[in-house]
């Protein structure tokens, strides 16, 4: 999706494409607020930042953690 608002990365991420079943509301505030927010949205989401950094984040990281990118990023890269 190109549409400018919705993020690009979209088509990989677990949240956006609804790894929290059992909490709709959750899901669609997340995408809200970060998926379909544009650059501000982008800006926020962890998932975001760690994915453009790494090239991929980890399956359990919400787009708001309390991690820093930093600490998501070094636990990667530790990791292997």
């Amino acid at each position: 999706m190109t549409d400018g608002k919705t993020c690009e990365k979209t088509s990989k991420c677990p949240i956006y494409s609804g790894v929290l079943k059992s909490n709709e509301m959750l899901t669609q505030t997340y995408k809200s607020l970060f998926c379909e927010n544009g650059i501000d949205g982008r800006n926020k989401c962890k998932r975001f930042q760690v994915s453009s950094i790494m090239g991929s984040c980890p399956p359990n990281i919400l787009p708001n953690t309390s991690l820093t990118v930093d600490e998501i990023v070094a636990k990667m890269r530790a990791e292997g």
